[in-house]
C-alpha cells in the first residue's frame, strides 16, 4: 500500500537554508536550471516510511536522465506550497519565479485567464500534444483526456493548452464504519448527513478549512431538490449538474452561508486542512471531509494499527478535481516540457502514485500492473466484485477488468478508481471570477459564527 507522505527538502538560491549540505547543493555548477513549485508531499522522494533515503528521488532521476540524453547538467530547484491561494500569492508577490507549477483546475483557469501561463505544444484541432510530450500522448487516460479537454477557459480554449494533468481525485468522507453502521452507513453516503438532526451525529464530522471545498457540500444541500429532479439519462446531465455546482450569485452565497452555519452548530466538530487525515485515524471525530488521496492515506495508516476506515463518495455527486503541470510566463518551455514528459512515463508516474496516494492520469501496462499488485483478489478469493476500467485505461492495456475482494468494497480501490457512473455525477470547479471576494467574505463569516 501507499507509503506515508514525507516533506521534501528544497534548495533555492533566494531562500535561507539552515543546512551546509543544502547550501553546497545550491552552489553546484550546472548548465541549465529548472524551478519547480509543487504541492507538499506530491512527488516520489526516494525515502522509506521513516524518511530515510533509500533511492533516487524523481527529481534526481530526471537530472541523471537529462545528463545522459543531452550531456548537459540540469539543476532542479524544487519548492512546495500548501494551497492554491498561497502559491498564487507568492507568485504575484514575486517571492518565487518558477518555470513549472502544479495548480488545481479552478486556479489553472484563473491564471490562464489572467495571462500568467505559457502554452504547451497542444493542438485543439487534433486534440493532441506535440512530440515533446509523447508519453502523455501514448499513455494518457482517455477518460482524463476527454474530461479535461472539454473544460474551457474564458477565451473558449481548452485547459490542455495550458496544463498537462498530473493527479486527480474526488472529494467525499473518510469515515469509521463501526460508528456509521446499519442505517448510518446510508446516511454518510449523502451530503445530507451534515444537516442530520440525529443527536448521535452531533460534532461527528470535520470539514475542510477551504472555502471552495466546503462550499461544495453546501451547494448539494441547498439545491438538493433541483438536483434530484434532473434527468440522469439526459446527454447533458453532467453539464446541468455542473452549472448548479458552480453557482456563485449573491442569492446562492447567502443560502450557502446559512447552510454552513447551521451545520456548524450541530454535526461539525471543526475545520481543518491537512491534520484531518491523521485525526480521523486517532478517532478525534468519526468522519472527515477528505480528498480521495488523503482518504487512501488515512485508510492505509489506520490499517497499520488494526483499524479499518472507509471512503464514501456522496450519492448526489461531488467534485472531481485535477492538478496539472503549468508553465509560468517566461518559463524555459523546452526544459519544462522535458520534465513533464519524463514524469508522464508510466513507470515514473507509478512511483509518484505509490508515494502520494492520489490517482495518476496515466494508463498503460506499468500502471495497470501496479493497480493489480495493490488491489486484485487472490485466485482463491471466494467473494469478489468485478470492475471494468476500460473507460479509464482504454486500449493502453489488453483487458482492463479487475476482481476486488468484496471485503474491500468502499475502501482504497474505490477511492482511487470510482465507476464511470459515479464520475458522471462529479463536477469540475470553475473560477468564481469577480464573485470570489464575496465568497471569501462569506467564508470568513461562517468561520467566525
Amino acid at each position: 500500500m501507499f507509503k506515508a507522505k514525507r516533506l521534501t527538502f528544497a534548495c533555492f538560491p533566494f531562500l535561507a537554508v539552515g543546512s551546509l549540505a543544502g547550501l553546497a547543493a545550491c552552489q553546484e555548477k550546472y548548465d541549465v536550471k529548472l524551478v519547480v513549485y509543487n504541492w507538499e508531499d506530491y512527488i516520489y522522494e526516494g525515502v522509506d516510511e521513516m524518511g530515510n533515503k533509500e533511492d533516487d528521488s524523481l527529481v534526481e532521476r530526471f537530472e541523471k536522465y537529462y545528463k545522459e540524453k543531452t550531456g548537459k547538467t540540469v539543476k532542479v530547484f524544487y519548492e512546495t506550497f500548501s494551497t492554491n491561494e498561497d502559491m498564487y500569492q507568492q507568485i504575484k508577490l514575486e517571492s518565487i519565479s518558477p518555470d513549472l507549477i502544479c495548480p488545481s483546475d479552478y486556479m489553472i483557469q484563473k491564471m490562464a485567464n489572467d495571462g500568467m501561463l505559457e502554452k504547451f505544444s497542444y493542438s485543439e484541432a487534433d486534440d493532441a500534444y506535440g512530440p515533446s510530450l509523447k508519453n502523455w500522448e501514448d499513455y494518457g487516460s482517455p477518460y482524463i483526456r476527454n474530461r479535461f479537454a472539454n473544460e474551457k477557459l474564458a477565451s473558449g480554449e481548452s485547459f490542455l493548452n495550458y496544463a498537462v494533468p498530473y493527479f486527480w481525485g474526488t472529494m467525499g468522507f473518510t469515515y469509521d464504519p463501526d460508528f456509521f453502521s446499519d442505517e448510518y452507513d446510508d446516511l454518510v453516503h449523502s451530503w445530507e448527513c451534515l444537516w442530520s438532526k440525529d443527536s448521535k451525529l452531533n460534532k461527528a464530522f470535520s470539514l475542510k478549512d477551504s472555502m471552495r471545498d466546503t462550499y461544495v457540500a453546501a451547494i448539494f444541500h441547498v439545491f438538493k431538490e433541483e438536483i434530484a429532479a434532473l434527468d440522469e439519462t439526459a446527454s447533458d446531465y453532467t453539464q446541468q449538474l455542473n452549472d448548479i455546482f458552480n453557482r456563485c450569485d449573491d442569492a446562492t452565497i447567502a443560502k450557502v452561508e446559512a447552510a454552513l452555519i447551521e451545520a456548524k452548530k450541530s454535526t461539525v466538530y471543526g475545520f481543518e486542512v491537512d491534520e484531518g487525515k491523521d485525526d480521523i485515524v486517532t478517532g478525534k471525530y468519526h468522519a472527515n471531509l477528505a480528498w480521495s488521496g488523503d482518504s487512501v492515506y488515512s485508510m492505509d495508516n489506520a490499517e497499520e494499527g488494526g483499524k479499518y476506515l472507509n471512503y464514501a463518495l456522496p450519492k448526489e455527486g461531488s467534485n472531481v478535481w485535477f492538478d496539472g503541470w503549468c508553465m509560468l510566463k517566461g518559463a524555459n518551455v523546452e526544459l519544462s516540457e522535458e520534465f513533464v514528459n519524463f514524469i508522464c512515463d508510466p513507470e515514473n508516474a507509478a512511483l509518484c502514485m505509490d508515494a502520494v496516494g492520489y490517482t495518476s492520469p496515466l494508463a498503460g501496462e506499468a500502471m495497470w500492473d501496479l493497480v493489480n499488485e495493490w488491489y486484485a483478489a487472490d485466485d482463491d478469493e471466494e467473494e469478489t466484485y468485478t470492475v471494468d476500467l476500460s473507460f479509464y485505461f482504454g486500449d493502453t492495456v489488453e483487458d482492463a477488468t479487475i476482481k476486488i475482494p468484496t471485503s474491500e468494497r468502499g475502501r482504497q480501490f474505490d477511492a482511487q478508481y470510482p465507476t464511470e457512473e459515479a464520475l458522471r455525477k462529479c463536477c469540475v470547479m470553475k473560477d468564481f471570477g469577480a464573485q470570489t471576494t464575496k465568497v471569501d467574505e462569506m467564508w470568513a463569516r461562517v468561520k467566525a459564527a
